[in-house]
């Protein structure tokens, strides 16, 4: 996975100095499909939780509230 300093280094090499994805790619030792995608999107990946947060107070009368 890339961070944001080396996404914003492959956009700044395709954007304003104008250098091929494929040597993008060869010289950054990447994938193609990897510097495309950093192409196509500047910013960090959003953040996801893996599973909900356990409310152990609230919990039991959430369901009731929403009646």
């Amino acid at each position: 996975m890339l961070k944001v300093d080396q996404k914003e280094q492959i956009r700044r090499a395709f954007f304003i100095e104008g250098t091929s994805i494929r040597q993008i790619a060869k010289e950054g030792y990447h994938d193609r499909r990897t510097v495309r995608a950093a192409i196509r999107d500047a910013g960090p990946p959003p953040y996801k939780l893996s599973r909900p947060r356990v409310r152990p107070v609230l919990g039991r009368f959430i369901a009731f509230s929403c009646l």
